[in-house]
């Protein structure tokens, strides 16, 4: 996982929610509870120190312990000529995980996930990451090393053309 999202900015699950999958009840405590023992190591040695506890429930106490009990995962609906802007993730956990729900060029056109990292004295990178129906893209929160600087990482969903675009966000921490 670390060296894919180091070298590309994601890391891309092809197929993860597959049928059995995405009609399962509880989808969102799954994805959250199969994913965050992982990507809290991750994210512990992005921060050089064990910020981050290895079980979900502790990381969801210590925010509602600092008065943060919101929830900002949610499913996206993009309709013909709705985009969502370019905008950094609110949560201090640094990686989210964005899923695509329906089949590009069947179901919608456009709407891709595009990433943007500002890189310190460089210009700004843009990336499109292909997402097909059922894949899972974990993509940095905010910001990330980068060798020996840090990268701040936005997020955005580009101008459906045409149909509608069914997406997920799914964040750890609560606001």
């Amino acid at each position: 996982m670390l060296a894919g999202l180091e070298r590309d900015g994601y890391l891309l699950l092809p197929g993860y929610l597959d049928a059995d999958r995405f009609g399962s009840c509880g989808l969102l405590n799954t994805l959250k509870t199969t994913f965050y023992p992982p990507l809290a190591r991750l994210a512990n040695h992005w921060s050089e120190q064990d910020a981050y506890p290895p079980q979900l429930a502790a990381l969801q106490a210590r925010c509602r312990e600092a008065g943060r009990a919101l929830d900002p995962s949610r499913y996206t609906r993009l309709r013909e000529q709705e985009h969502q802007p370019l905008r950094q993730s609110p949560t201090a956990f640094p990686l989210l995980l964005c899923a695509l729900l329906c089949t590009p060029g069947k179901d919608f056109s456009g709407g891709d996930l595009l990433l943007t990292e500002h890189r310190p004295r460089l210009q700004s990178r843009p990336i499109v990451v292909p997402l097909r129906r059922g894949d899972i893209a974990i993509i940095p929160a905010g910001r990330r090393p980068v060798r020996h600087s840090r990268v701040t990482t936005r997020h955005a969903i580009s101008r459906v053309r045409s149909g509608e675009r069914l997406g997920l966000e799914l964040f750890f921490d609560l606001l």
